[in-house]
């Protein structure tokens, strides 16, 4: 059944439709054998689960598995065997769900193609994706995720990806990594022959000395065709200008094997042009019409938590939203900020961004925060709000006296309340597990009925 269909295993039973399969595992505080009952109302066709439910169900209905990884795991190499279609891997530090879901976007103007949903990057997501796979699709798209060593090369083995892309070396995870050359030797088994055969295409990143790292590794591996991309002169594809247009509209012009590109894109894409590059980059290898890229290119639709726009209400005032909330690194922070100082406002507008934490940075997390705080000290920002204990310690041992610091959720929504006007913007960025990915959920979902 699940080789023949596809998008059917899921693993929260709210996500559950007509035919879908359940699996039920064991989580952190509660099995998921608990939420059965759910499921089966809601119209699984079959349940999977390792432990035998304490309550009598239909026996065509449920299966006990004593190992679910490893069946599960049997479904998904099965699974990939019998695709014939083109996959595309993506791993990297930053930038890999953005670059996922604007290549669906853009592929899915011509042909069929399957993604992986959400984040689903780490070892159980990319089986999960695998068992999801559309056979009938011309391309397929996974994530590879890692926030530890030797998982990359399991993952890869897994998926075999015949075009990679890494989107880019930057701190992150670092508790585990230690530090960023770490990181590129765990991304770069992507390209390991050992795991990964028949590697046809790696799009790199060439920006600093752990992505040169890469790229060194990728000729070693004699990777047939291997495009860089960065602001290093030496990359084989350049933004030669950017140019504003209007009504939030920016030209860009490229420079690739001596031939000039030209596109346009939306104002809210810009801080992001490095994904968009990366998916002109697989029409041009994959012989895609550049026509349809370029006329789709300025319609690229935002994605929850990485800069959708929303409009809440507080007080009855209206409120811009800019939702950034899903992650945080030193460099998609510095990034934020500068993306937060190049907003166009009117005359009667205000912005206002609130920063959380950045997490799993390891020895040095505080003095990435410092270095934060002293960033956006040198934008010389109005109306920012930092949360969180390390942004509060960093605070203190900086002079930057222009950030506000707020302890709770509740004294950031008295503030905002307070303070904000109607029309006003209002933009949240932190890590997943800091205060700021919460207080971004309670905004989306109770607006103006927020309670704190």
């Amino acid at each position: 059944y699940l080789l023949k269909n596809n998008n059917k295993i899921k693993i929260h039973s709210k996500d559950i439709k007509s035919g879908d399969v359940f699996v039920a595992l064991k989580g952190k505080n509660l099995h998921g054998n608990k939420f059965i009952s759910e499921a089966l109302r809601l119209g699984s066709k079959y349940v999977i689960t390792d432990k035998v439910p304490l309550r009598i169900y239909k026996v065509n209905k449920i299966f006990v598995i004593k190992n679910v990884f490893s069946f599960l795991n049997e479904i998904a190499v099965r699974k990939r065997k019998n695709y014939k279609g083109k996959i595309i891997g993506i791993t990297g530090s930053i930038g890999k769900t953005s670059v996922k879901e604007n290549l669906k976007y853009f592929i899915s103007k011509k042909f069929k193609v399957f993604a992986s949903i959400k984040s689903y990057n780490n070892y159980l997501g990319v089986i999960i994706s695998l068992i999801n796979l559309d056979l009938k699709s011309k391309y397929a798209i996974f994530e590879l995720g890692t926030n530890n060593f030797n998982e990359i090369k399991k993952l890869t083995s897994m998926v075999k990806p015949s075009q990679v892309i890494i989107t880019n070396i930057f701190p992150t995870h670092l508790e585990n990594f230690l530090n960023t050359r770490n990181i590129a030797k765990e991304k770069s088994d992507i390209l390991n022959d050992k795991y990964n055969p028949k590697v046809e295409l790696a799009i790199l990143p060439n920006n600093n000395s752990d992505e040169k790292f890469i790229i060194k590794k990728a000729k070693k591996q004699k990777i047939s065709n291997i495009i860089t991309f960065g602001r290093n002169i030496d990359s084989n594809i350049r933004i030669s200008n950017i140019v504003f247009v209007g009504r939030s509209e920016y030209k860009i012009n490229i420079i690739f094997k001596e031939k000039k590109i030209e596109f346009s894109i939306n104002a809210n894409q810009l801080h992001r042009i490095d994904n968009i590059i990366i998916c002109l980059l697989i029409f041009i290898y994959n012989n895609i019409s550049l026509k349809l890229f370029k006329s789709y290119s300025v319609k690229i639709p935002l994605i929850e938590g990485r800069g959708i726009k929303k409009i809440i209400f507080i007080n009855n005032k209206k409120i811009n939203f800019i939702d950034e909330s899903y992650n945080a690194s030193p460099h998609s922070m510095k990034t934020c900020v500068d993306y937060f100082c190049d907003l166009k406002i009117n005359s009667n507008q205000k912005k206002y961004l609130i920063m959380g934490e950045m997490k799993e940075l390891g020895e040095k997390s505080l003095k990435f925060h410092i270095d934060l705080l002293n960033y956006i000290l040198r934008k010389k920002l109005e109306n920012v709000i930092i949360c969180g204990e390390l942004m509060q310690i960093a605070l203190e041992k900086t002079n930057n006296k222009s950030l506000k610091f707020m302890k709770s959720k509740k004294s950031i929504f008295e503030h905002i309340k307070k303070v904000m006007k109607d029309d006003d913007i209002l933009l949240i960025k932190g890590s997943n597990s800091s205060m700021t990915y919460n207080l971004t959920h309670e905004f989306l979902l109770k607006g103006e009925n927020l309670t704190l």
